[in-house]
């Protein structure tokens, strides 16, 4: 039996959060001894431990206002953390850091063993911090946001949730990771389908549904603006809590533009669910419109529930998702017209979702991967 560390910032109600419970009960399925560790005890997801236990480093992730100290003392809990349970001898055999804050606060504690289950854009991310700067402005920042990139992740074990993920790692940011491979996220497929028989107020007439948090690279604006495009008899439903100001402007934002658009009475927004899944299952149709992603969760949930998915081609994830077939759906970033023409073509014809392909998405498969995977680079790291 091995003691694994499962890190992450918070369990709101997001597809990064659900994988790591996903990735929690599973090992705790196979008899493993699971500790889920919240930067702040923020909690939305449905969370029933079974064989597993979640501890909290902080309420609300604030210690002190310089953020610097405030990672220190993060750090602080969590080593004491870390020693209180292991101090009936044994010792964890390995953790998985999966955010961006928990990636910092494993590297300032010096806990041993730390793999990096990175999840987004490292590249888009660039992007949105050099924003509209030009010329040498541009340049110093890119430096300067590279140069942290590199120390956070370099020499590090990293696990890569698809492989563009990986290649943009390497080759766009350069970083020189200890060790990287790519583990596609783990998925309970009977838990998710009968999740999604649960009853739950869906809409009676048929509509189209978009499962994610409210913010700008999600692009609900892209797909509104597909929408208002179609004349079909679909209402559209937009699942997804607001966490931040800049979400709430976002959401304040998709109000105006519904509005302005006049489709105020075709649009429904139920906010963050619980549990989506009976949304997801009974619609006629699953619509991503992000401008990036890693591996984007609720598309794979929307292919294992049978709901037909088309998507934005974005960096990175949803090519290696929606393949075969399937691959004709999806659409550039930002390209409303695009999306949906392919929002009709679905709607009035989808190939069948083979079982086959959906695969290596099963939760033992990936946790296998897991056990294998990091289970060999510690006990060679122990020899």
């Amino acid at each position: 039996m091995k003691r694994i560390g499962l890190l992450i910032d918070s369990l709101i109600g997001g597809g990064a959060e659900r994988v790591v419970l996903n990735f929690a009960e599973r090992f705790a399925a196979l008899g493993h001894d699971v500790h889920v560790i919240l930067v702040k005890r923020e909690i939305e997801h449905r969370v029933e431990p079974q064989g597993y236990a979640v501890h909290a480093l902080s309420e609300a992730g604030s210690l002190a206002r310089s953020r610097a100290l405030n990672k220190l003392l993060l750090a602080q809990r969590l080593r004491r953390l870390v020693r209180g349970i292991e101090s009936d001898g044994r010792h964890f055999d390995f953790f998985v850091s999966n955010a961006e804050d928990s990636d910092r606060i494993t590297r300032i504690a010096r806990l041993p063993n730390v793999f990096i289950r990175y999840r987004n854009s490292l590249v888009m991310y660039l992007e949105n911090k050099l924003g509209s700067k030009t010329g040498l402005k541009r340049a110093i920042r890119r430096w300067r946001w590279t140069r942290k990139f590199r120390r956070i992740y370099g020499g590090r074990h990293i696990i890569t949730v698809s492989d563009a993920l990986q290649k943009e790692m390497i080759e766009e940011i350069g970083i020189r990771p200890r060790s990287i491979v790519t583990i596609y996220n783990p998925f309970n497929f009977e838990q998710l389908r009968k999740r999604a028989q649960e009853p739950a107020p869906v809409p009676a007439e048929p509509f189209i549904v978009y499962a994610a948090k409210f913010e700008n690279r999600k692009r609900q604006d892209v797909l509104i603006r597909a929408y208002a495009q179609l004349d079909i008899p679909h209402r559209l439903v937009l699942i997804g809590g607001v966490y931040t100001d800049s979400d709430r402007a976002w959401l304040a934002e998709m109000t105006r533009l519904i509005e302005e658009l006049h489709i105020s009475g075709r649009v429904l927004m139920p906010g963050f669910q619980h549990n989506p899944y009976p949304w997801i299952k009974h619609a006629a149709l699953f619509a991503m419109s992000s401008d990036s992603e890693g591996l984007p969760t609720v598309l794979i949930e929307a292919l294992i529930l049978g709901t037909p998915v088309v998507s934005t081609d974005c960096p990175t994830g949803p090519s290696e998702i929606l393949t075969g077939e399937l691959a004709r759906f999806l659409s550039p970033p930002g390209d409303a017209a695009a999306l949906a023409e392919n929002i009709a073509r679905a709607l009035e014809s989808y190939p069948p979702i083979d079982e086959q392909m959906l695969a290596p998405f099963r939760a033992e498969y990936a946790a296998e991967r897991y056990l294998e995977h990091c289970g060999a680079l510690v006990d060679e790291t122990n020899r």
